[in-house]
């Protein structure tokens, strides 16, 4: 038997959503402070770092309604309603126009691998919108990163990406030196 592949980012943002929206989360908000902000990124380079651990992917991809609001507002430009993952908000405004077109896509793609298809309409409907949106997304990725290779911010932010959605395991991707 053959077993399906599984969409590594989808199942952490659907885990943590999850998590988020258990009873136990519920009833524990009354504990954190009501002033608490996420840290600021305090250089670029911080902003476009990928996350350490699953853990910590998973806490960017599938951020609050609260956390999301204050990273769209801290953007530095006007972040499309398509980009929806934290971590892919705090970093679009820094990206030349290509990156962002890959994030609001692969964002796009995230959405749409994760639904369910509830009936033959809706498999349909997803169906076409994972072959617009997904199909290809690796190739795409590639040339982002041959043609990003020399700077090192933007390099740094798609390791993120890559780490984030897994891109391309296979692609030597390795953060600047220096």
């Amino acid at each position: 038997m053959l077993a399906a592949p599984i969409n590594r980012a989808a199942l952490i943002a659907f885990l943590s959503l999850l998590v988020a929206c258990s009873p136990r989360a519920a009833d524990s908000t009354g504990d954190v402070a009501a002033d608490a902000q996420p840290p600021a990124a305090d250089t670029a380079a911080a902003a476009v770092a990928p996350a350490a651990d699953e853990a910590d992917a998973a806490a960017t991809l599938a951020g609050g309604p609260d956390e999301e609001q204050q990273a769209r507002a801290a953007a530095g430009c006007s972040v499309p309603d398509d980009v929806a993952f934290v971590q892919d908000i705090r970093i679009y405004c820094g990206m030349p126009a290509d990156v962002q077109a890959f994030i609001a896509r692969e964002n796009s793609c995230q959405h749409f691998a994760g639904e369910e298809p509830y009936g033959d309409a809706r498999r349909r409907e997803l169906e076409a919108a994972i072959a617009r949106f997904c199909d290809g997304r690796e190739k795409i990725f590639a040339g982002l990163v041959a043609r990003h290779r020399d700077d090192c911010a933007i390099r740094q932010a798609l390791i993120g990406v890559n780490l984030r959605y897994d891109l391309s395991p296979d692609l030597d991707l390795k953060p600047c030196e220096g």
